[in-house]
């Protein structure tokens, strides 16, 4: 899909548009189960606490839901990978000096330690890849409540059709 990511909204400030098509989202969208309030067991330390400080946010804004949760719960720990990253870049610094030890090899003794150059400190990887995992896990999977709405904008308006969720509950031989 090309073009701009759709907004969710329910301000009035926002298009009209913007506002139907939200509200017709969280119809849509109303049997659904609310996401948890418990963070995940598997999260523990920051990812736990990015959780709860994410989850009134999240089940405030109606959109996301229990079929949403480990797409919440990988953002909570790329939140802590993150985190950890950058704690270990102030601590190590961006990159660190690499040396060459040169050793006698009859008496295996320590002759010089010669400079090699710098060598890039493995926590700025990891925070730029939480960073942009941070960024675009939302649209991952069409999981997140901007790719139901782009589903919904997608889907026909019939009320004969049966729906994607109608389909699914229903018992099927396979």
């Amino acid at each position: 899909m090309a073009g701009r990511k759709m907004k969710l909204t329910g301000k009035k400030a926002d298009k009209k548009y913007q506002r139907d098509r939200t509200q017709k989202l969280i119809e849509k969208t109303k049997d659904y189960s609310l996401l948890q309030k418990t963070p995940p067991r598997i999260l523990k330390g920051k990812a736990k606490w990015a959780y709860k400080r994410l989850y009134p946010v999240l089940n405030e804004s109606g959109f996301v839901k229990q079929a949403d949760l480990q797409t919440v719960v990988t953002l909570c720990m790329n939140i802590e990978l993150l985190n950890e990253a950058y704690e270990d870049i102030q601590k190590n610094k961006i990159s660190k000096a690499t040396y060459r030890t040169v050793v006698n090899p009859v008496t295996g003794e320590v002759i010089a330690n010669d400079f090699a150059g710098y060598r890039r400190n493995p926590s700025t990887q990891i925070l730029d890849s939480a960073t942009a995992k941070i960024k675009t896990l939302g649209e991952a999977l069409g999981l997140t409540p901007s790719a139901r709405a782009s589903l919904l904008s997608l889907a026909k308006d019939d009320e004969n059709e049966e729906s994607l969720s109608d389909m699914l509950q229903k018992e099927s031989d396979f």
